[in-house]
């Protein structure tokens, strides 16, 4: 789904293991990005595998600061 974030550009929302979806390993390629760019912690888990079986509704843009928890 297409959202304006709070950057103001346009950028997406979905849950999180959607956004890895289309890869081989979907959990090894977010184990991967949140270790290397600290992504768990941004979104709120103590860890990557917590945010993993949380599946939070998730959104950001091409700005890192738009990447966040959306609470529904």
């Amino acid at each position: 789904m297409q959202v304006k974030c709070k950057s103001g550009l346009m950028g997406w929302r979905m849950r999180l293991r959607a956004v890895y979806n289309d890869c081989n390993d979907p959990l090894g390629a977010w184990l991967a990005y949140a270790q290397t760019y600290g992504l768990a912690k941004r979104l709120g888990y103590a860890t990557a595998q917590d945010a993993w079986e949380a599946n939070p509704l998730v959104e950001g843009s091409t700005d890192p600061c738009d990447y966040r928890v959306v609470k529904v």
